[in-house]
């Protein structure tokens, strides 16, 4: 009886050495799962980041260059409307005063 127990001893302690070298492997597996995930995010990451800067780049070159077009704009406008007011400036007086009395209507209906 006593040689029975000791030889399912040590085939219950021979099963539980598998069973850690098992684990102990798959633990290792999952492991090297786990950096190559990592790494594969990681450089996904960075050319989303280098992605995202040279969009960001291209559109502040655009809106650059979009403002010196509206301000060359803007700035034929204002000469257009400087030479109008000097040669005539009856409309403009006209105008203003008529922005001015509605303003003091609005404002003063408290």
């Amino acid at each position: 009886m006593a040689t029975s127990a000791k030889r399912t001893l040590k085939t219950i302690e021979h099963a539980g050495d598998n069973v850690s070298d098992a684990l102990f492997d798959q633990i290792a597996s999952l492991r090297k799962e786990i950096a190559s995930i990592s790494e594969a995010v990681s450089d996904y990451s960075g050319h989303t980041f280098d992605d995202v800067q040279h969009n960001a780049v291209a559109l502040a070159k655009e809106v650059r260059h979009q403002g010196a077009v509206v301000a060359r704009q803007v700035s034929r406008q204002a000469n257009a409307a400087g030479k109008a007011v000097q040669e005539n400036p009856i409309p403009v007086i006209v105008v203003l005063g008529t922005i001015a009395l509605v303003s003091a209507l609005i404002f003063s209906r408290d």
